[in-house]
């Protein structure tokens, strides 16, 4: 027997867009309630303390400069945030062979440099020609959107090398291959977070600054003044449209409302039952946006012990399936190794046994950082497909043909239906502003 309840607006989803939307509520005066599928908020965040008592993000992670909408968070709460450790040499692993460098881009052979910085100074200016509100009426669009990254990358990149490392990066912005996107998609998505430059960059980029006590944190702050009215694993199995409004059903709720505001990802939107059918073009892009898929790995140690030999922690490998390293360690804290592993090589490298993957994790960070690279006091890792409730990460990708033929669908209403989440933010799509904003 289900228990009933009303409301003027049912917000699914506790991620950064779901308590956004009940913060705007709560200010307005609203009555509302959150329904939330997990055991705690955060959805795509997880800010976790491993048994050591190092704390990691298993989600979201980093803020950039331009995110205004976390960074008005951030202020209005008072929460303490560092930027990601960024001297010293970076390791670049390619063909056998190792070498340093300092910057975002590595030091390759000039032939190949000069390649690559014309890929990226052309995706940079092409990604300006894509309106963010209307993907779809990019000027190149039907062109764009026909083929995928990859095809760009093979007809435009001309040095292995280079070709290599832009492969590498687009899977570390995207989560999945670049096979797998469409150009068009790749390009709004760079404009949405300013350029590819800053998608990439620590300093004055994506990657910039971090959250002394975890992204939870300052969502659990944003939340607090509401948290009785978030209902934590429930589920939404059902939603009914009438004239007057919504009937939402969880396992053990019944909920009726005048508006939804749902902001969960698409492919999580489509698992729902609408028991009016969706409008079908609604329907076919909740079929077309696949989730991307993003494992985290962290060794974690008595301190950084690689700042000490000069290193940043930062590594780019052509070696699968750890391709990119960061230092994620909090001042005055233990030693964060933080190795991504996406799109294939994440859907591969969950199957291995995990004290096969922390074996693996360590003999490649002995490689570069010497034995001392054993002495771990704890190891953790997070793949985001096996997530009941979140099925990848970072964010919904785009293949080729859906923003042309489906993306008018993505922010339009259906009936009480609002969409929100960060698969329809303008700006920062994909990260934790673009929730926010959306």
């Amino acid at each position: 027997m289900r228990e009933m309840l009303q409301t003027d607006y049912i917000v699914i989803g506790a991620g950064y867009a779901g308590v956004a939307a009940a913060s705007k509520l709560q200010e307005a005066g609203k009555s509302f309630l959150v329904l939330e599928a997990r055991d705690r908020i955060g959805g795509r965040v997880h800010t976790h303390r491993l048994d050591s008592g190092a704390l990691v993000e298993l989600g979201a992670q980093w803020i950039g400069p331009t995110q205004h909408k976390m960074w008005e968070l951030v202020r209005k709460h008072q929460v303490e945030t560092f930027d990601c450790y960024d001297s010293g040499k970076n390791i670049l692993h390619y063909g056998g062979k190792t070498s340093t460098y300092t910057g975002t881009i590595p030091k390759i052979n000039p032939l190949a440099l000069i390649d690559m910085g014309i890929a990226m100074a052309r995706i940079n200016k092409l990604c300006k020609e894509v309106p963010l509100e209307a993907p779809w009426k990019a000027p190149m669009a039907e062109n764009w959107d026909s083929m995928t990254m990859a095809t760009w990358i093979d007809r435009n990149v001309k040095t292995a090398k280079a070709r290599k490392l832009i492969h590498i990066g687009i899977e570390t912005v995207f989560a999945c291959q670049a096979s797998e996107i469409s150009f068009l998609h790749a390009l709004f998505y760079c404009h949405s977070g300013d350029n590819l430059d800053t998608l990439l960059a620590i300093p004055n980029g994506a990657q910039q600054t971090l959250f002394v006590k975890g992204t939870q944190h300052l969502l659990e702050q944003v939340a607090a003044p509401f948290r009785d009215k978030i209902l934590l694993s429930q589920p939404v199995r059902s939603i009914d449209q009438d004239a007057d409004g919504v009937t939402v059903l969880t396992d053990g709720l019944q909920v009726r409302a005048k508006k939804v505001i749902m902001t969960l990802p698409p492919a999580l939107c489509g698992q729902i039952h609408y028991v009016q059918p969706l409008p079908h073009r609604k329907a076919q892009l909740f079929q077309r946006v696949p989730m991307g898929a993003a494992m985290k790995c962290y060794a974690v140690y008595d301190k950084p012990f690689w700042r000490d030999k000069g290193f940043s922690g930062q590594i780019v490998s052509d070696e699968a399936p750890l391709h990119v390293s960061f230092d994620s360690s909090k001042p005055n804290g233990p030693g964060l190794l933080l190795f991504f592993v996406e799109g294939k090589y994440a859907r591969d490298f969950i199957d291995v046994p995990e004290v096969e993957r922390k074996t693996r994790v360590l003999q490649m960070l002995t490689k570069f950082y010497g034995p001392e690279a054993q002495n771990i006091i704890d190891y953790t890792d997070r793949c985001w497909t096996s997530e009941e409730y979140s099925r990848g990460c970072y964010v919904g990708n785009f293949p080729t043909g859906v923003w042309t033929q489906f993306g008018e669908e993505l922010r339009k209403p259906t009936g009480h239906i609002h969409w929100a989440g960060t698969e329809t933010a303008m700006k920062w799509n994909g990260y934790m502003d673009g929730a926010v904003e959306s």
